[in-house]
């Protein structure tokens, strides 16, 4: 999850190898939401706690490199994505963000309670669509 959760979607972006990918709690996600009155994605660049070292022109379009929903863009093999609603490292509206372009196939497993961590369910759910889709 998290950093990890992020290369996964970035790796399936760039690597036609890449036949699924599963991402817990992606980070890296919508990096410039504050600038937009939302939560962006950590390491929220652009928070209100680093704004007046971070809000450049040239930092703002270098973060678009490594945002995680440009990658998502061009996701095209199945995903499936976990996340809960109490995550203050990786804020759910900036995971949004990236599913939200992808236009591959994908499932999402809310775990609502959950912060920054994966639970039981949310791995047994994972096993069970990596398993499928090495079965296919």
């Amino acid at each position: 999850g998290s950093q990890g959760g992020a290369l996964s979607i970035v790796t399936a972006a760039l690597d036609n190898r890449i036949k699924g990918l599963v991402a817990f709690y992606p980070a890296l996600c919508d990096l410039t939401g504050y600038l937009h009155g939302r939560a962006g994605g950590w390491p929220h660049l652009f928070s209100a706690s680093n704004l007046s070292f971070n809000n450049t022109s040239q930092k703002i379009e270098t973060s678009k490199y490594y945002d995680i929903v440009n990658f998502a863009r061009h996701l095209n093999v199945p995903g499936f994505y976990s996340w809960g609603y109490n995550d203050v490292t990786c804020p759910p509206t900036s995971m949004y963000a990236a599913y939200n372009v992808i236009t591959a196939p994908k499932t999402l497993f809310l775990a609502e309670e959950t912060g920054h961590w994966t639970y039981p369910e949310q791995w047994e759910k994972a096993y069970d669509f990596a398993l499928k889709l090495l079965k296919k």
